[in-house]
């Protein structure tokens, strides 16, 4: 499966009173990596295929672990400009790791945030899965990957939070979702809403505010990844 992706701008950003409070779940925390790491092969510039030692970034809470109430997810990844001919997607039964699926994207070569859905398999409630996201720099030369990890876990909302959510706004929606701590669905119904309205300056200081909340914290990572905007699809 391939896909397009295309371009991105930085969003700027006034300070303002936060709309949306994620409460990260406590005692949550699985292996993995949310910032990629070069490997040796990537030290020397003739083998880098991103720009100004850039890296991939996983756009998940510091726990490494994505709740979702969705069968078919959506993930979101900062990606630098690259040369790189592939993205993958691999999404991953944790108790088979034979049991996998696979989703290549051609990046558009220019730095921005990626949406990637999970659209070749269904999660199953209460099942956890591993996934790992590549910048394939050489498809013959896996070591030059630049990769980020971790884990997503889809559980059936409760009776409480379905009503909620039945009488709900689409804006009410991602409060919800973010008050109940669903890191996949608050993302993916806040960046629906900052496409269906790109000029709503409120929804784009929504989306630096759920990134750098506590429990999630990627204002801290160098780049400035959370003042990049959502690529367009």
């Amino acid at each position: 499966m391939t896909a397009i992706l295309g371009l991105s701008f930085l969003i700027p950003f006034a300070a303002a009173e936060a709309h949306i409070a994620f409460k990260a779940p406590v005692g949550l925390g699985v292996p993995g990596r949310r910032i990629a790491g070069g490997s040796r092969s990537m030290e020397n510039k003739e083998h880098q295929c991103v720009s100004n030692n850039a890296h991939v970034v996983a756009l998940v809470p510091q726990s490494n672990i994505v709740l979702t109430t969705a069968k078919n997810p959506v993930l979101f990844f900062y990606v630098p400009q690259t040369s790189a001919p592939q993205l993958e997607l691999v999404v991953q039964d944790k108790e088979n790791s034979q049991n996998f699926v696979k989703q290549t994207y051609k990046p558009s070569g220019q730095a921005g945030v990626v949406k990637i859905p999970v659209t070749t398999t269904s999660l199953e409630a209460g099942k956890e899965y591993r996934w790992f996201f590549s910048v394939v720099c050489n498809p013959k030369e896996r070591s030059k990957d630049q990769e980020v990890e971790g884990s997503i876990k889809r559980i059936n909302p409760d009776s409480q939070l379905l009503t909620k959510l039945n009488s709900a706004t689409p804006n009410e929606r991602v409060k919800i979702y973010a008050d109940a701590g669903y890191w996949g669905d608050t993302t993916a119904n806040l960046a629906q809403l900052i496409s269906d309205h790109p000029n709503d300056q409120n929804l784009k200081n929504d989306w630096k505010e759920l990134l750098s909340a506590q429990g999630v914290n990627l204002d801290q990572v160098t780049g400035g990844v959370v003042n990049e905007a959502l690529v367009p699809q």
